[in-house]
C-alpha cells in the first residue's frame, strides 16, 4: 500500500548485510559475485555487484513500497531508455521476473537486478559549470517530454516527496527540527509558500514524473575533449505523478550547495530546460517557491531519517547539504529570483507603476541637485583611489557639496567603489538606491499620497502608495511617529536629511517584503531581478526623467558592443573569449570591466609597467601639450631614446631604428639581413611568431596563428624543429646540440643547392609556444654555424625581453649569445605603438642603396620620450628585479600544484614569462587542449584573465605587467588549484 505522507515513523532502510545481498544477487539471479559494495540511500538498500563480466545494482526496497510501484519505476525507465536516453533498466531473475518479492525478516521485499549506468554522479563535481548546469536543463526536459504520456497505476503515489503534499509533510514533520531558529525559518517560509501556491495549484500540469533528478542521481564521464558530459539518470524510486514543474524545482533546488553563494547561478539550468520544454505563466511564477518547498521537505525528511534510522551515514552526512538546499533560495529574494527566472526565459512579468520618463507632480526634494558619477568612467578616480573604498565616494560626495547643496547617486550604477581587487567572487556593488547628500539638513517630502510607516528600531520610512512604495533610511528627523500607519499626502514632510545622507530605494506598490529586501547594493549578474522590482526614485526626488540604467553608458552594454565591433571592425581582428567583458578602465596589473569587476590580468606583457600608470600619463600629456611630430625633424628626444637603447644591448651593436611596432621591426630587420648578405633565404623554427607584414609573416610558423603557414610559406623561408626538449624530437640532456646538428645538416644541404642561409630568425624563448625555453647549447651553436655561412643572427625579443626574464634584461644573454641584429616592441611603449631594432652600423649602411628608412610614428617625439619614460621606471621601480622574485612564487607553485594534479605536465620559463602546459597523460604528452580552454572559461568566471597559446592550445600564457606583485601570484595560484581542484 502507498505509505502515507503523515508517516512519523518514517522509513528505515531494510536490514540487509553485504552477505545477504550476495546471496540474493546469487539465489535469485545466478550472479556469480566476485565483488560487492553498498551504495547509500535513504530509505532503500543498494549494492554495486559485478562478476567476470559487468557490474549490475542490487536493489531491495523498503517494504513499504509496493509491487505496482516498483513495477511504475521499471516502466519509467524503459521508457526512457527506449527513447534514446541512458538510464538502468531491470534484468530479469532466473525464475523470468523483472521484480522478485522475496522475505527478509518477516516481510515481503521488492528486490531487483538493474543494469549499471556507469559514471560519476554530479554531486562529487563541486563546480557545476553553465554549459554542465545547461546540459542538466536540457536532459531534464527531454525526461519530462519523454515521461509525459506514461501511465501506470503504481505511480499514483502518496509520497512525501510529491510537492504537491509538500506544505502538509513540512507541518506534519516540523517538530523533528530541533533547532528553533531553523524552525522558525520553516514556518516563516511555509505561511509564504502556502499564500503563494494556493492560487497556482490547478494551473500547473501533471503528468508522470522521475521526481528525483538531483545532483545524486545524474552521472557523468569525462569525454574524450576532456569535458563534463552527462551520461544518464539513475535512481527512479520516487516515480509518480506530480505537478510536472516539480521535475525542475527538484533539480535546483540539489545544485545550490555547489555555489551557494550565488542563488541565481541556477539559471542556466532553467534556461536550457525551457528551451526544450516552454514553462507555462503559472509554472514561471511557481518554481522559484516550489524549489523552497523542495528544500523545505529535504530539511524536515533530512531530521526525521536520522531520527528513525541513526545508523544511516547516508542520511547523516546529507543532512548539512539539505539544511543548504532550503537557506539559500529561501533566504534569497523570492520577487528577484522570479523576475530573474523571467528575464531568463524571456517571459518578463510587466510591472505596475509610474511609467518610466514622466514627472512627478511632487518631487521629494525642493532645491537644485548635482548626480555625482561612481562609476568605471568618473573622472573622480585617479591611481587606483576607488580601491579607498566609501571612504574615496565621501570625498568626492563632500567636494561636490562643495558646489552644490544636494548630490545623488546613480540607480543601476556599478560603483568602482564597491568593487575589490583579488576576489574570486562578483562584487556587490550595483546600486538599487539612490543617496540623497546634502550640504546642510535638508527636508524631504512625500511625492504621493499614500500611508507612512516608521520601523521603532531603525527609524526607516515606508511610504505606500498605490502603484509606487518608497523606503528612506537614515533621515536624522522623522516627522511620524514610530510603529504607527500615518496617513499622508502629497507634498507633506517625512524627515530630515542630514550630513550622512538618506538611501531611497522606490519599488511597487503593495510588495509586502521589501523592507525585508532592500539591499543597496546587488551584483551585476543579479540586477537585471532587481531592476524588475526597483526603479529609479530619481523622478520622484527631483521630477527629472529617469535615464533607465542600460543607457547610462551611450555605448551599450558588453554584448552590444562585441555586436557593433563585429559589424564594423573587421572579425580576423579577433578577440578574447566567447562571451568578453566589456573592459574600460585598469589599474596595475588588474583589468575592470563596465561592472567594476576586477581581472587579474595574466596575459599583458605589452603593458610592462601595468595599466593607468600615472607616470606614463604625465610624460605623454606633457609631450602632447607641446609638440608631437615625426622624426626627420631634429630634437633631443630622439637622440636621448636612442643612446639610452644602446647601453642595453652588447657593444658590438651600436645603431638604432625606432619603427611602430615588433611587426615593423622584424620586417626591417629582415629586409637588414638581406641587404647585407645579398641572400634572400631565411631560416626559422616551426611554431613560431614573429608578426603579420607580409615579410613576419612568411617566416611565422605558428599553426595557431595561421593554420595555413606551411602551404602559404614561400620558397625562400626554411623551417627547423621547433628546439622543445620537452615534447620535441629531441628530449632532456644534451637536446640543444642534437637540434643544433639537425639544423647544421639542413644548412649544408641548402647550401649545396646554391640557397646559403642570409638570416637566421628565433626568438630566444619561443614566446607563442608557451614561453618554452631554447635548450642549453642550441642559440650559441645556432649563431656559429648560421654566422660560418656568412649569415647574420636576428634575436626577436618582442616578447621576451625588456627585464621580463628577471635574471635577464633579455632573452639571448641566457645563452651567452649574442646576435648581429635584435629586434623589440610591445614592452617598450607600455601600450603606445613602438618598436626598435638595434644592429651595427655596417649591417645598417647596406640598406643606404635603396634610399632612406622613415617610420611615422616611429621615434616621433611621444614615442621616444614615452620609451625613455618605460626605461626609467622598470629601473626606478625594479621591475626587473620583481619580475625574479615575483616569478620564483610563481615558478614554486607551479612545482607545487604539479604534485597535486597530473594535468600539469610541465612549466616552460621563467621570471614573468612563463607557460604551464596541460596534458592528459604525462607519458603520452597529449594535449589537454578543449580542458586549457575551459579552465581560462572558469579561471575569468574567478575574476582572472588568462589564454591558451601553442599551437596545441594546451599552455597557459603568463606574462603579467611587471608590476605583478606576491599578493596577486598568490591569489592565482589558489584560483589555478581551485579550479584543477573543483573542476571546470
Amino acid at each position: 500500500m502507498p505509505i502515507s505522507v503523515n508517516d512519523q515513523e518514517g522509513l528505515p532502510r531494510p536490514d540487509v548485510s553485504l552477505q545477504e545481498a550476495s546471496d540474493l544477487a546469487r539465489d535469485l539471479f545466478g550472479v556469480d559475485v566476485l565483488s560487492i559494495r553498498e551504495l547509500g540511500s535513504q530509505q532503500d538498500r543498494n549494492f554495486l555487484v559485478s562478476d567476470d563480466r559487468q557490474q549490475w545494482l542490487l536493489k531491495v526496497s523498503n517494504p513499504a513500497f509496493s509491487s505496482d510501484e516498483i513495477a511504475a519505476q521499471n516502466a519509467a525507465m524503459e521508457r526512457l531508455v527506449a527513447a534514446g536516453l541512458n538510464a538502468p533498466v531491470p534484468t530479469s531473475s532466473s525464475a523470468g521476473f523483472p521484480v522478485h518479492t522475496t522475505s527478509i525478516a518477516g516481510r515481503g521485499h521488492c528486490v531487483r537486478l538493474l543494469t549499471f549506468v556507469d559514471g560519476t554522479p554530479l554531486i562529487d563535481r563541486q563546480y557545476l559549470s553553465p554549459t554542465v548546469l545547461g546540459a542538466l536543463g536540457r536532459t531534464l526536459a527531454e525526461t519530462s517530454i519523454v515521461l509525459a504520456g506514461l501511465e501506470h497505476p503504481g505511480l499514483d503515489r502518496a509520497l512525501q516527496w510529491d510537492l504537491r503534499v509538500g506544505e502538509e509533510v513540512v507541518a506534519d514533520l516540523l517538530h523533528f527540527v530541533r533547532d528553533p531558529h531553523k524552525r522558525n525559518l520553516l514556518e516563516s517560509a511555509l505561511s509564504r509558500l502556502t499564500k503563494g501556491l494556493r492560487p497556482l495549484r490547478d494551473e500547473l500540469p501533471v503528468q508522470a514524473i522521475h521526481g528525483d533528478i538531483t545532483d545524486d542521481n545524474v552521472v557523468f564521464c569525462i569525454d574524450e575533449e576532456g569535458l563534463t558530459r552527462i551520461v544518464g539518470i539513475i535512481d527512479f524510486g520516487d516515480a509518480m505523478y506530480s505537478w510536472r514543474i516539480s521535475e525542475l524545482a527538484v533539480a535546483c533546488a540539489s545544485v545550490f550547495h555547489h555555489a551557494p553563494g550565488e542563488p541565481l547561478s541556477i539559471l542556466p539550468l532553467i534556461e536550457a530546460f525551457n528551451e526544450v520544454l516552454p514553462l507555462t505563466e503559472a509554472e514561471i511564477t511557481a518554481l522559484w517557491p516550489l524549489i523552497v518547498l523542495r528544500g523545505a521537505v529535504l530539511a524536515v525528511s533530512g531530521e526525521q531519517q536520522i531520527a528513525v534510522d541513526p545508523e544511516n551515514g547516508y542520511a547523516s552526512s546529507a543532512i548539512d547539504r539539505e539544511w543548504e538546499c532550503f537557506n539559500v533560495p529561501a533566504s534569497f529574494d523570492w520577487d528577484v529570483a522570479e523576475a530573474s527566472i523571467r528575464a531568463a526565459v524571456g517571459k518578463p512579468k510587466t510591472s505596475a507603476g509610474t511609467p518610466l520618463g514622466t514627472r512627478s507632480a511632487q518631487p521629494m526634494l525642493r532645491t537644485q541637485s548635482v548626480t555625482v558619477n561612481l562609476g568605471w568612467d568618473s573622472d573622480s578616480f585617479s591611481e587606483g583611489s576607488w580601491l579607498d573604498g566609501p571612504r574615496q565616494e565621501r570625498y568626492i560626495l563632500d567636494r561636490h557639496l562643495l558646489d552644490a547643496e544636494v548630490v545623488l547617486t546613480r540607480f543601476g550604477e556599478a560603483r568602482l567603489t564597491r568593487a575589490t581587487s583579488h576576489s574570486e567572487f562578483e562584487a556587490a556593488n550595483v546600486a538599487v538606491a539612490v543617496e540623497v547628500h546634502a550640504r546642510n539638513r535638508l527636508g524631504i517630502y512625500a511625492p504621493f499620497a499614500g500611508s507612512a510607516t516608521v520601523d521603532p528600531q531603525t527609524a526607516v520610512v515606508t511610504l505606500s502608495g498605490s502603484q509606487d512604495t518608497v523606503i528612506l533610511q537614515g533621515l536624522v528627523e522623522v516627522a511620524h511617529s514610530p510603529g504607527k500607519v500615518t496617513t499622508v499626502n502629497a507634498g507633506d514632510l517625512l524627515g530630515l536629511i542630514g550630513a550622512a545622507g538618506t538611501t531611497v530605494w522606490r519599488t511597487h506598490g503593495g510588495r509586502e517584503h521589501a523592507n525585508l529586501h532592500s539591499p543597496r547594493f546587488v551584483r551585476a549578474s543579479e540586477f537585471c531581478g532587481y531592476a524588475a522590482l526597483y526603479k529609479d526614485p530619481v523622478q520622484l526626488l527631483v521630477g527629472a526623467p529617469v535615464i533607465a540604467a542600460s543607457e547610462m553608458s551611450k555605448t551599450g552594454d558588453a554584448q552590444s558592443v562585441l555586436e557593433r565591433r563585429r559589424g564594423a571592425y573587421n572579425p580576423l581582428q579577433g578577440y578574447y573569449y566567447n562571451a568578453p567583458p566589456r573592459i574600460e578602465r585598469g589599474w596595475k596589473e588588474h583589468l575592470i570591466d563596465t561592472n567594476g569587476r576586477h581581472y587579474l590580468d595574466m596575459v599583458n606583457n605589452v603593458s610592462v609597467l601595468g595599466h593607468g600608470n600615472p607616470v606614463i600619463a604625465a610624460t605623454a600629456y606633457r609631450q602632447w601639450s607641446r609638440l608631437n611630430t615625426n622624426s626627420r625633424f631634429n630634437y633631443n628626444a630622439v637622440a636621448d631614446f636612442s643612446e639610452r637603447l644602446l647601453t642595453k644591448v652588447p657593444t658590438t651593436l651600436d645603431t638604432v631604428f625606432l619603427v611602430n611596432s615588433g611587426t615593423e621591426a622584424v620586417d626591417l630587420a629582415l629586409r637588414l639581413s638581406k641587404a647585407f648578405t645579398n641572400r634572400e633565404n631565411v631560416l626559422c623554427c616551426e611554431e613560431s611568431y614573429h608578426g603579420w607584414s607580409l615579410a613576419a609573416d612568411a617566416v611565422s610558423t605558428s599553426t595557431s596563428d595561421n593554420p595555413q603557414a606551411a602551404q602559404s610559406r614561400p620558397t625562400w623561408v626554411h623551417v627547423v624543429d621547433a628546439p622543445n626538449d620537452y615534447r620535441g624530437t629531441h628530449r632532456g640532456e644534451g637536446a640543444g646540440a642534437r637540434y643544433a646538428e639537425d639544423a647544421a645538416r639542413l644548412l649544408h644541404k641548402l647550401e649545396r643547392s646554391g640557397k646559403p642561409i642570409g638570416a637566421f630568425i628565433a626568438e630566444p624563448r619561443n614566446g607563442n609556444a608557451g614561453a618554452i625555453g631554447t635548450p642549453p647549447g642550441y642559440l650559441d651553436a645556432m649563431y656559429a654555424i648560421i654566422r660560418n655561412q656568412g649569415g647574420v643572427c636576428i634575436a626577436d625579443e618582442v616578447q621576451v625581453g625588456y627585464g621580463r626574464l628577471g635574471s635577464h634584461f633579455w632573452g639571448f644573454e641566457e645563452h651567452g649569445a649574442e646576435p648581429d641584429i635584435i629586434t623589440m616592441a610591445k614592452a617598450m611603449g607600455n601600450g603606445h605603438p613602438l618598436g626598435a631594432v638595434i644592429t651595427r652600423r655596417e649591417i645598417a649602411d647596406a640598406l643606404a642603396a635603396q634610399g632612406d628608412f622613415f617610420s611615422s610614428s616611429g621615434g616621433s617625439t611621444l614615442s621616444s620620450r614615452i620609451g625613455l619614460t618605460v626605461l626609467d621606471v622598470i629601473e626606478s621601480d625594479n621591475l626587473q628585479a620583481n619580475a625574479a622574485a615575483v616569478g620564483q612564487i610563481l615558478t614554486d607553485g607551479f612545482s607545487e600544484l604539479m604534485t597535486k594534479h597530473d594535468i600539469i605536465g610541465t612549466v616552460h620559463g621563467k621570471g614573468l614569462y612563463q607557460g604551464l602546459e596541460f596534458v592528459r597523460n604525462r607519458v603520452t604528452l597529449e594535449p589537454a587542449a578543449e580542458e586549457t580552454r575551459a579552465i581560462c572559461d572558469r579561471m575569468l568566471e574567478l575574476g582572472i584573465i588568462v589564454l591558451p597559446t601553442g599551437d596545441r592550445q594546451n599552455i597557459l600564457k603568463i606574462k603579467p605587467p611587471l608590476c605583478f606583485t606576491a599578493e596577486s601570484a598568490r591569489f592565482f595560484l589558489r584560483m589555478l588549484d581551485k579550479v584543477l581542484t573543483e573542476g571546470w
